[in-house]
């Protein structure tokens, strides 16, 4: 392998192993080694014994423990493991200012001045090493000529190891018969639309031109899809990106039919939100109602106001019309609020009511 770096950037992308599941295991030694899996009703994380099995994410745990009858299922944390990737986001501060975090677990580090090209695997053993040093958990590393290409990397070697793309000749043959799935940025509608035309690799994708793309799906996906399989895709470092969305839900232990009850926890989440967007000066423009039944079928009804806001009552008002919307409201199982088109704008807002006109 060609071990010489050519590209101006070099990045890091780090991705914390199973993360909920392993800080579990860290604070209870006597989990270690045993398949777990962190969820209620549906798998959020699985450990890498429990993936032996089958168990993903997203996953019933009813259809899990058919998979790996020695699962052990442990209550989601969701607070305590938010604490522990702002912990490990301090400890990358700590160190450059080059970084852009994408969600509590994983992020993306400029690491070029801190890299030779004799010297980027010693930098990647000891970075993991400060990481394990301070929290006890481990991550895998990719690194990469573009952020794409550091992301993809850090997905090949998993758990609690590496991967170098030193060129962008080596990432071409790395990607070229693999399926569109890997490729960060080509989801599943976009792949279900690629599937129309038989197109599911990424050598299919790489015959087809990029004005014939940019008709399909517009100048700026189009160009994305052109360019992202030709490692010609670039962005920098963004670390005063815009929250994107906030959310909060609950999954109740069993099955709840009372009204009343949901409502109630409604509140508390706009409470819970409304706190948060006025702790950062933000505002949000769409409130979106996610429930999920005992039958684990998952709905999400969105309303948009004419106006950003950041009150609880705003935010509880709308969450509830989108509520009363649902024919069904027995039966839930999670039941949540998201917010999203986030602005920092501070208009003047009106009534509810006036928003509603």
């Amino acid at each position: 392998m060609e071990r010489s770096y050519s590209s101006e950037k070099i990045f890091l992308h780090y991705d914390m192993d199973a993360f909920f599941a392993s800080v579990e295991q860290r604070d209870n030694p006597q989990l270690k080694g045993i398949p777990i899996a962190v969820g209620f009703g549906v798998v959020t994380t699985a450990n890498y014994e429990a993936r032996k099995f089958g168990v993903k994410s997203a996953m019933p745990t009813v259809t899990a423990k058919k998979l790996c009858p020695n699962l052990k299922l442990l209550p989601v944390r969701k607070n305590y493991y938010s604490n522990i990737g702002k912990e490990i986001q301090g400890l990358i501060k700590k160190f450059t200012n080059k970084y852009e975090f994408t969600s509590i677990d994983e992020g993306y580090i400029d690491i070029t001045e801190f890299v030779k090209t004799d010297n980027i695997e010693k930098f990647i053993i000891k970075f993991k090493k400060y990481i394990f040093k301070n929290v006890g958990l481990t991550c895998s590393v990719g690194i990469g000529f573009s952020k794409v290409s550091a992301k993809i990397a850090s997905d090949i070697n998993k758990p609690d190891n590496y991967f170098i793309f030193y060129n962008r000749e080596q990432f071409l043959e790395y990607i070229k018969d693999k399926n569109l799935s890997l490729i960060p940025g080509i989801g599943k509608k976009t792949r279900e639309q690629l599937k129309l035309f038989n197109i599911f690799t990424v050598s299919e994708l790489y015959k087809v031109e990029k004005r014939e793309l940019i008709k399909k799906f517009g100048e700026s996906r189009g160009e994305y899809l052109y360019n992202v399989i030709r490692g010609i895709q670039y962005s920098d470092i963004d670390n005063n990106r815009k929250r994107q969305s906030y959310g909060h839900e609950i999954t109740f232990n069993q099955s709840m039919n009372d009204i009343l009850e949901l409502q109630d926890e409604l509140k508390i989440q706009a409470e819970k939100l409304s706190k948060r967007l006025k702790e950062n000066k933000e505002f949000a423009k769409t409130v979106t109602l996610k429930i999920r039944y005992s039958n684990f079928v998952t709905y999400t009804k969105a309303k948009t106001l004419k106006f950003a806001v950041d009150d609880t009552e705003y935010i509880f008002n709308s969450a509830m019309e989108n509520f009363r919307l649902l024919k069904k409201k027995d039966e839930v199982k999670l039941i949540g609020i998201h917010l999203s088109s986030i602005t920092k704008s501070n208009i003047i807002q009106l009534s509810f009511n006036e928003l509603k006109k």
